[in-house]
This record gives structure tokens, sequence and C-alpha cells, in this order.
């Protein structure tokens, strides 16, 4: 011990710990024995070379006890060796009796580890010539801080330029004999190739790249049971569609995808035109969580979808999709954990995320029309004159790949198959979460608002929904809320269908499904749309009325029917594509309004101009800001 007492201790309770790290081996100094944390191999070939002559050297004065060891002994093994050099049977490296003395010296002290015996490495030439810098080398840091330390490209032959105007200036000032030499282009490229790494990384591309490039990502614990753990994400598809009657290219579509972590098994989809929205987030929950028997019969699978059921946790990103307060009162109401991850972090959702990858590459890249990943994968292919696929193929392949081949494949980083992990779930007891009432989900899944009980009923996006209970709900809403006398309401209601809405009454503590007054227009009507259609009418007279919003629905109509048999656009078509996507009755309000027309369109006998485009509020409604 260092306090010079002594101890008897057993030799495995030493040993213990040493490895505990609570013991260690002190030099003659008292300062502990390090080894080197490598191994020989990762030395140089020179280095390696080095150690094992060494060994050579001193490996007869290994035989002899430390205490027989003399300098005679030292002197004779360094003629032998000397000798033996001459001869050519060692390799001709410098020998002494000092040297051999410091490698018998440093091998016992290592325990006989021939790593004590490999060369001191010097201390790094950029070390040292920063602890005794000269004015040229603080000129070139200077130059190099000032210059290559920013985001656009600087070439090694600016920094030395630079470097040399500046040793100029300073020889100005300067005797003859105290003139500074300008270094060479390759002392230049050889400081900035010193450069700390990151540091040149934070410099060029930024501090997330660096952290990206220069952080390794462990293995977060798996899920040990399905459902316990679902991604969900959107991308577009690497894949053009074409219209369902004239086959001109329509656009890409988006698609929304939950993928079981635990088992890889896909749980469900949403494929369609909208951009990444609540509308189809809440679209792929619902084909999620509900049983899916009829795969088999509608799109020629040969196998079933095995997965339904409510997710315990549900990890999304930081897409306003997935972070509103829709999303986060339905995943209450379902009892799901919303798991809403760092931004900018995809890997940790990797399992979708490469499935996304898998998508592309087993299924949308072999199809015709695929736009691939990039354009070096694409390379000449014309992905709109060889665009075939209507939307409703592309649905059926996705059936088709996901149950009969990505399901049934080997999962290498599984271990295992999708469908029998599933399968073996199943038979070892497991049974998936489902929602108490199935017809909820329609309400669970809306997206949430509020608004004023009015004795007309409610009022929202200037349709009119009424329901003969209303009446007693605003009255003892009135009555509860006796000073201000407010009346509103929570309700909720689904973008894909405005048919209807469902009104929460905090009174009996349930929604209230309460229909909307002109049905014809309303149903399977999705709130794009409409908003399309009530600015048209906002834009030709000041108060929105049920006649002028049927009549503006079939206007755009038929300026769509028009534009489809005449326009080649890709963007005014995907947007065609989503308009007929969006409307269940193709847009055609059946209600008789041949009387008393509104003089906002035009005089009857006046041709009316060709156009290629539709309405300018259509080509503006791209985004989901709409609503």
């Amino acid at each position: 011990m260092l306090d010079g007492q002594s101890k008897v201790v057993p030799y495995q309770t030493l040993f213990q710990a040493l490895t505990d790290g609570q013991l260690c081996f002190l030099g003659p100094e008292h300062q502990p024995i390090t080894t080197p944390k490598i191994s020989l191999e990762d030395y140089s070939p020179t280095q390696q070379e080095t150690a094992r002559y060494r060994l050579q050297v001193i490996e007869p004065l290994l035989a002899l006890p430390p205490y027989r060891r003399s300098t005679k002994d030292l002197n004779a093994r360094v003629d032998e060796v000397k000798q033996a050099q001459a001869s050519g049977k060692m390799p001709s490296y410098p020998v002494s009796y000092t040297s051999i003395y410091r490698w018998l010296k440093a091998y016992s002290q290592s325990g006989n580890d021939i790593r004590a015996l490999i060369p001191n490495s010097r201390k790094p030439v950029a070390e040292t010539r920063m602890q005794q810098p000269d004015r040229v080398e603080q000129i070139v840091q200077e130059v190099i801080n000032e210059r290559y330390f920013v985001r656009e490209r600087v070439k090694i032959d600016d920094i030395h330029h630079e470097v040399i105007l500046r040793i100029d200036i300073e020889n100005r000032q300067l005797a003859q004999e105290k003139q500074l030499s300008a270094p060479s282009r390759t002392t230049i490229w050889r400081r900035i190739n010193e450069l700390d790494v990151k540091q040149k990384l934070v410099a060029k591309k930024g501090r997330r790249v660096a952290k990206s490039e220069m952080t390794q990502y462990g293995r977060m614990e798996p899920p040990k049971f399905p459902l316990e753990r679902v991604e969900i994400d959107h991308t577009p598809t690497d894949i053009f569609v074409v219209d369902e009657d004239d086959n001109l290219p329509l656009g890409r579509l988006t698609l929304t995808f939950c993928l079981d972590v635990a088992t890889r098994y896909p749980l469900g989809f949403y494929l369609g035109f909208e951009p990444p929205s609540y509308l189809t987030a809440a679209a792929c929950l619902h084909h999620m969580i509900m049983p899916k028997p009829d795969v088999q019969s509608l799109y020629d699978t040969a196998h079933p979808w095995l997965a339904c059921g409510v997710p315990n946790t549900l990890v999304v990103d930081n897409g306003r999709e997935f972070i509103g307060k829709s999303l986060q009162d339905a995943c209450l109401s379902l009892g799901i954990l919303l798991q809403q991850l760092p931004v900018r972090t995809p890997h940790f959702k990797g399992a979708v995320e490469r499935n996304f990858r898998t998508l592309n590459t087993g299924l949308f890249h072999t199809l015709p029309g695929t736009t691939f990943s990039n354009f070096t994968m694409k390379g000449d292919y014309d992905s709109l004159r060889f665009a075939s696929l209507r939307r409703t193929d592309l649905y059926q392949m996705m059936h088709i790949f996901l149950l009969d081949i990505y399901a049934e494949s080997f999962h290498r980083g599984l271990g295992a198959i999708p469908a029998r992990r599933w399968e073996e779930a199943m038979d070892e007891g497991f049974l998936p979460r489902i929602p108490t009432d199935p017809d909820e989900l329609s309400i669970l899944l809306g997206r949430v608002d509020e608004r004023t009980v009015q004795p007309y009923g409610i009022d929202f996006q200037s349709i009119r929904y009424n329901h003969k209970e209303l009446a007693l709900l605003r009255h003892r809403l009135k009555t509860e809320n006796k000073r201000s006398g407010s009346t509103k309401v929570k309700i909720k209601y689904l973008p894909d269908n405005l048919g209807s809405v469902y009104v929460y009454d905090p009174f009996e503590e349930r929604y209230l499904e309460v229909p909307a007054l002109n049905q014809t227009y309303t149903q399977g009507l999705t709130l794009w749309s409409h908003q399309i259609i009530r600015r048209n009418v906002l834009d030709e007279q000041d108060r929105v009325s049920m006649k002028a919003l049927a009549i503006a629905k079939r206007k755009i109509q038929e300026i769509v029917e028009d534009s489809k048999k005449r326009s080649r656009k890709r963007k005014t078509r995907k947007k065609i594509g989503r308009w007929d996507a969006s409307n269940n009755n193709n847009g055609q309000a059946e209600t008789d309004f041949s009387d008393g027309l509104p003089n906002w369109f035009g005089n009857e006998d006046e041709e009316e101009p060709e156009t290629d485009e539709l309405p300018t509020e259509l080509l503006e409604a791209e985004g989901w800001s709409l609503e």
C-alpha cells in the first residue's frame, strides 16, 4: 500500500479488485503502469517490425533471472547482434548497451507485453508547432481562421495567396536579415488537413449536419409485443399515376403508412392526392385500427391482412398534422400514448423510414412511370411518358406487395418473417386492443373546433347544421352560463365528409351527430373542395348562400371536366385528380336552380373564353392551409 502498510490478501481478491478497477500496478516512480488501448496489429508495419526486432535482441537475456544479468552479459549480446547483422541474419538497426537495458526494463515492467517495445511516437508536429509558433505560423493560422471557416467553398490557393500577401506586407517593415519566408502550397494544405474534423464540418455544413455525421446512434430496446410501438409517417410516392378516363399523368400520390416495430408487420396506409395533413393521418389510423377481412376478395391477395387494433404508443415526428390538438385529443380518447420525437431526428423512427425505402426499391421503382429516388438513378428515363398506372391499380399493387411479398419475406433486422412473428404472438395469447364502439372512431378521429349553438342550428364554414336536440342543449348552456350567456360547444368533423358534424353535449357526456341541412351539396364533400367553392362565391358576392355554393360547385366541376379534356400540365392535372377524388358525387349538385340564376355567371349568350387552367382559387389551394 502507498501508506507503507502491508496486508495478506487472497490472490482471487486481488485479481477481482484489478478487474473492478480498484487496484493498479505502479511503476518505479509510483505512477500507474498503463498499457496501450490498441492491439499490435493496429500499429504500422514499421512499428511492428521494430518491436519484433527488439524482442529478438533481448530474448536470450530474458532466460536469465534479473539479478544475474550483468553489464558483461548485455555487452556480449550487443556483439552477437552486430555479428548477426553483418552476416545478414538480423535487420541492420542500431543497437547499444543502453538500448538493450531500456528494452529489457520496459518489457519486464509491462508484464512481457511486446507492445512496450513499440518505438515511442513523437509528439504531434502540429501540437509542437502551436506551442512554439513563429510569425509565419501565426499568419497562416490567422488567414485560415478568417477565410476558411465560412459556408462558401474556399480553395487552398485562395488561402495560400492571402498568406503570401500578408507576409509581403509584413516584410516591408522588417530588415533584410529578418525577412519572412512564405510557406509553400503544400504547407497550407497540411495546416488545413490538421484542423479538427468536427470544427470543419460545423463551418462548412452547419451544426446539424456536423452533429449527424459525428454522432453514433445506439439501438433502442425493441418492443416485446405487437402494437407496443407503432411508427407513422408520410412520403410522396416515387411514381406518377394517370387519369382513370384519358390516361394522362395526374401526379404523385402521398402515402401515409403505419408500421408495427415489434413484428415489422404493416398495419395500415392511406394513399391519396392530399398533402400530409390530419385527414391523411386520421384515415391511416382508421385503416390500421379496423379489421380488414375482405382484402383477398377486393384486391386478389394470396394472404389475409392479419393486423388490426389500437396501438399502445404512436411515434410521430414534428409535422403540424401530428402535433395539432385534433390528433392529441384522438389519442387520449383511444388510450394511445403519442410520442413526439425531437426536431430532425428521423433515426428515432427508423423502422418506418426504412420501410419507405423498401417500398420504393421493391415496388415503385419497378413500375412504369417511376420517378426513382434521384436524378442519377433516373438518367434519361421519361417518367411522364411511360406513366400508365391508375390509382386503383397502384392501390391493388400496394396490397399485394405489403401482404404477399413484404409481410411474407425474411426480415434481416427482425430475424424472422413479419407475418409469422405476428401469428406467433397471437398463438401465445396476444390480443389487440379494440375500441369499445367502432362507430366512435368517426368521432374520436374527427377534427376539433368550437361553434355557437344558434336557434337555427350551427354554422360551420357557411354550412348550416341542425338537429332537434340542439334546442335543449342550447337552453341548458344558457342556463348554466347565466352571466356570459355563452352557448359555445365543441364540435368534431371529418375533413373528408362535411355531410354532418358531431356536437359534444357536456351534460349528457355524449356526441350528437348533427346533419347538414343541404345533404345534396354536402354529402361526400371534402373541406378542401368546399373551401375552393366558397372562395369562388366570395369573390363574386359578399354573402354566401347555399344556392350560390351549389351553383359554384357545378361551375367549377364544368371547368374541371373541360380542363381534363385539354390540359396536359402536370400541376393542373394533379389538382384535377384531387378534386375528383375528393367528391363522391363528382361535384354535381342535383338541386334545380334553373330559376333566378345569379348574374355573376355572366351573359349566357357570350362565349366563355377557353382556358387550360383551373380557377385561380383551385390553383392556390395546393397546401392544407385552406383547412
